[in-house]
């Protein structure tokens, strides 16, 4: 084994060591419920996960079930009396039994089928909807930037690029010494960890760690947040970095004072924030920056915010629930009187973004939109709002054809139907595919 897998070993061990089998863990996973396993057997799946770790094999059955069910909500570790954090434990765990339970380079080769589609898919999106010299500075290598603060986009944010772009303003408004990173060059190799190839693992997602640190920042900020996670528990807690890592808003919840100073009147609104627990202290730190800005009213709605850190990723092995959630959702801010629901991740903008067609009085953006208005910036269109509200795209593809011109990139019919699938068979809210699928297939014929 490799430093870094014996490391990964030794973090999984302790939380072995320190763990009393209580099973309080198990009892508050809200998937282990959703599969309908016994609660009641919480003992005796917390003891499979010790023996797991220590002693190595394949799962037993019904610990392989819970592991498999994991939607990295992070309430076991919430539950947990000794303070373990049990999702960071589980996620070693599951890594070690794939890996025993089959060959090694048949999880390689679907993480490698599964890269290769998210980056064919990051890299069409994001050069449709960026200007070439936008996307060329976030695609520089990280360890060449040489500012004190490096904003660390990760890869599938470029699927809603004016989050970024938001990001940056914001940023700027702040009068800070900035780089900005990211895309597929720079993955936090989530899909390599989860089928068990830890070899290219470390050549990715821990190579581009070891990347901040050559760049010489101070402060990495993060926004996926699947990386946040990632790094915080793959990264962080095998090896403490010298430089500072937390997530955008975070940071932003922060520096609020200077921000407040800079806020610009605003229009009266009534928002409803689509919250996900899970990462460290977004939801918070969101709630604290939404209710700073002029004029916008927080609207209170019960929420199913623990089942899940984010929409999509693991959550999406529970379509029906994640409809559900989706559902309630809009149909609680209607009724609450709200007129905007606040997307935290990008994932979550890519599911509810098409809410609009579906409820047309409500209004959805990102928690980055309203932060960049209030300083008086901001404006950038939200095209992937306009592809997944299913009306007219002539504004989307009259912004593509420039953009991809720009960025030497074209897009056939076959891209196009793989986007199509990409966009609109994600679970969330959305109008007519039919719309998006007619209007690139028809920019696609152009040539």
């Amino acid at each position: 084994m490799s430093a870094y897998a014996d490391r990964l070993e030794a973090l999984a061990a302790d939380a072995a060591d320190r763990c009393t089998g209580c099973g309080k863990c198990f009892e508050a996973c809200p998937t282990a419920r959703e599969i309908g396993l016994d609660a009641g057997e919480a003992k005796a799946r917390v003891g499979e996960l010790s023996a797991l770790t220590l002693n190595g094999g394949p799962a037993a059955e019904g610990l392989q079930k819970w592991l498999n069910a994991c939607d990295g909500s992070a309430r076991c570790s919430a539950a947990c009396p000794e303070d373990i954090n049990v999702r960071q434990w589980v996620t070693i765990a599951k890594m070690k039994a794939l890996d025993a339970a089959r060959p090694r380079e048949v999880g390689a080769a679907n993480a490698a089928g599964r890269f290769r589609h998210m980056a064919q898919a990051v890299r069409l999106l994001a050069s449709m909807q960026l200007p070439s010299e936008t996307l060329k500075k976030i695609l520089q290598p990280a360890e060449r930037r040489t500012a004190e603060i490096l904003f660390y986009t990760g890869c599938n944010v470029l699927r809603t690029p004016h989050i970024v772009l938001n990001v940056m303003d914001i940023l700027d408004a702040l009068e800070l010494d900035f780089d900005v990173v990211g895309g597929t060059s720079h993955c936090c190799g989530v899909y390599q960890f989860q089928e068990a190839d830890l070899p290219t693992y470390e050549r990715m997602g821990h190579r581009t760690f070891q990347r901040f640190g050559q760049s010489g920042a101070s402060k990495v900020l993060t926004w996926c947040p699947t990386c946040t996670k990632n790094f915080d528990e793959l990264e962080k807690d095998v090896e403490e970095p010298f430089f500072d890592l937390g997530h955008v808003s975070e940071f932003l919840a922060a520096n609020l004072k200077a921000l407040k100073a800079r806020f610009v009147d605003q229009p009266k609104r009534r928002v409803v924030i689509h919250e996900h627990l899970g990462i460290g202290a977004t939801v918070d730190s969101i709630r604290k920056l939404l209710s700073a800005v002029p004029n916008l009213e927080l609207v209170e709605l019960v929420q199913d915010s623990g089942f899940s850190y984010a929409c999509g990723g693991q959550a999406a092995k529970f379509k029906d629930r994640e409809r559900a959630i989706h559902r309630g959702l809009a149909e609680g801010a209607v009724a609450a009187g709200a007129d905007t629901i606040v997307t935290m991740y990008h994932s979550c903008h890519r599911a509810l973004a098409g809410a609009e067609a579906v409820y047309p009085s409500l209004r959805v953006v990102n928690f980055t939109d309203i932060l960049a208005e209030a300083l008086g910036r901001g404006g950038h269109p939200d095209y992937y709002r306009l592809y997944k509200a299913g009306g007219s795209m002539d504004e989307a593809v009259a912004a593509a054809r420039q953009f991809l011109s720009s960025n030497g990139v074209r897009v056939d019919e076959a891209s196009v139907q793989s986007l199509t699938a990409d966009i609109f068979d994600e679970t969330g809210l959305a109008g007519s595919r039919d719309a998006f699928a007619q209007a690139f297939t028809a920019l696609a014929k152009e040539g």
